[in-house]
């Protein structure tokens, strides 16, 4: 199982910005977001409105996500199948995809 690190320490007096002044100066804080490789926190108002994240975290972030998903879905397999539960029969199944590509074709 691969394990990725996608925590993200904030540091409080210099991640958070407020919409205002991000907006003044897009590109240098942009610049600064990937230098850093942390998430931003914008504010709007005083409150928390939006967090940016640096494209390689949140690809991670993503990677970590779908492979939890996958994990969750295999735990869940394993587990029908220790009670008993068997799925679809292969011929069946493959019969029902060739089907389903059919009528795709079909509504081409």
């Amino acid at each position: 199982m691969v394990v990725i690190d996608c925590t993200m320490n904030m540091v409080l007096n210099t991640d958070v910005l407020s919409m205002a002044e991000f907006a003044l100066d897009t590109r240098e804080h942009s610049a600064r977001l990937k230098q850093r490789g942390r998430a931003t926190v914008l504010t709007q108002d005083g409150e928390a409105a939006a967090v940016l994240v640096p494209v390689e975290a949140y690809e991670k972030m993503a990677l970590a996500a779908h492979e939890h998903q996958m994990d969750q879905r295999l735990k869940s397999a394993v587990e029908a199948y220790a009670q008993g539960e068997r799925g679809t029969p292969a011929r069946e199944f493959f019969d029902s995809l060739y089907s389903e590509d059919d009528k795709s074709a079909e509504s081409l």
